[in-house]
């Protein structure tokens, strides 16, 4: 597995993250743990926490709030950056946290590979990186497209 840049810990403007309802706060965020996320700051309740604030790179941030998930109603796709994804899943499968699912990786057509992590209260986080031995296919390809995005040619 790569090396991994340092976790930016400072609490800035999130310009985008997902919060995620859960029955065990304290389980999912050791899980999410083990995924490669940090925990940057967590809320204290009366019965637990109210929130824990979670990072894996800088605008990767996970809130966990308690409630009554709905299985299946959250799913964010972050950038895995240069780790690899085939050792991150094995090791996460190895873990065998209760309840969790671990998918790929997987190829997709649009030329990245994904892990599929799936928590115990149906929470999705799709970690993707580039098939950076198929570039120059997916330069080709993307220049397929429609539209008007930089680095169209």
């Amino acid at each position: 597995m790569s090396e991994h840049p340092a976790i930016d810990r400072t609490i800035y403007p999130m310009p985008m993250f997902a919060t995620f309802q859960l029955r065990d706060i304290a389980a999912t965020t050791a899980f999410y743990e083990a995924a490669g996320f940090v925990a940057l700051a967590t809320i204290p309740g009366d019965d637990g926490p109210v929130v824990v604030h979670l990072r894996r790179m800088k605008y990767q941030d996970l809130l966990l709030v308690p409630g009554d998930p709905v299985p299946g109603s959250t799913t964010v796709s972050f950038s895995a950056g240069d780790e690899n994804l085939a050792t991150l899943a094995t090791a996460l499968r190895e873990r065998a946290f209760p309840g969790v699912t671990v998918t790929g990786p997987t190829d997709t057509a649009w030329y990245t590979s994904d892990v599929t992590i799936t928590d115990p209260d149906g929470n999705r986080v799709i970690l993707t990186a580039p098939r950076l031995a198929e570039l120059d296919h997916a330069k080709e390809w993307a220049a397929t497209f429609d539209g008007d995005w930089v680095g169209k040619q």
